[in-house]
């Protein structure tokens, strides 16, 4: 089977598959958030309701994964000849990309853990740089995507107690840049060639990131492909990460 049709089979399975998982995903987030909010009426027991909130957690968590799935497959599938576009805004953009992702560290931080010195300012902080009214022809959603997952990775991939994340962007006349910088764990040599792959994850002993399908980085790549950007990384072990992508103004 030439390698073409054997992409367009796995796209197509794998849409599949997101189809079929999200019924059964919204029925048990559906009937155990039912249940909880009917907890301190019912009066579960501590088991009880501790299990009830990781089912609903971890339900959600699957639905997250779910819909990565379903976005991967629609811009793997997506026509560069049929790609609506228009002028988007990068700093307003931005900020509400960074929200977003500091909202669902909140939501995934562990619960009772607090820096044993309590003079450690704990958080996620985005310091964004970007000139006002500078803006790219781009597909929006697509474009709200990418930005969101490379400020997702950068603060998932940093278990400092404060999380400093760097964003800026720069006019270069031909070109527009977003890099994206963290200070956290950083990518070994041998992964940074690799982290584009679909499904490919750095080991968790290395990284100690929570786990996912491995699909935003290409989801990213196949983003800028489209748009005929690019990106590039620049990584040490332990110091952190520079993402970068550049978009043709025309």
């Amino acid at each position: 089977m030439p390698e073409e049709n054997k992409v367009n089979l796995n796209v197509r399975a794998l849409s599949l598959i997101s189809h079929k998982l999200k019924t059964p995903l919204s029925i048990i987030n559906g009937y155990s958030e039912a249940i909880l909010s009917q907890s301190r009426k019912e009066k579960f027991s501590p088991f009880t309701g501790k299990a009830l909130e990781e089912i609903n957690k971890q339900g959600k968590r699957m639905s997250q994964l779910v819909d990565k799935l379903f976005a991967f497959n629609k811009i793997s599938a997506a026509d560069e000849e049929n790609l609506e576009r228009r002028p988007v805004a990068l700093k307003p953009l931005i900020k509400e990309c960074a929200a977003q992702a500091i909202a669902q560290n909140e939501e995934a931080a562990p619960e009772n853990v607090a820096p044993e010195d309590s003079s450690v300012r704990r958080g996620t902080f985005v310091e964004i740089d970007c000139p006002e009214g500078l803006s790219v022809c781009a597909n929006e959603d697509m474009l709200r995507l990418g930005v969101q997952e490379l400020i997702a990775n950068s603060v998932k991939f940093n278990n400092k107690m404060e999380k400093i994340i760097k964003v800026q962007c720069a006019n270069h006349g031909g070109s527009v840049s977003l890099s994206v910088r963290d200070y956290g764990v950083g990518i070994r040599p041998q992964d940074v060639n690799r982290i584009f792959e679909p499904f490919y994850q750095v080991d968790d002993s290395f990284t100690g990131q929570v786990s996912g399908w491995g699909l935003g980085l290409p989801m990213l790549k196949r983003i800028l492909d489209l748009h005929g950007g690019s990106i590039s990384v620049v990584s040490d072990r332990g110091l952190g990460s520079i993402f970068t992508i550049n978009f043709p103004t025309l």
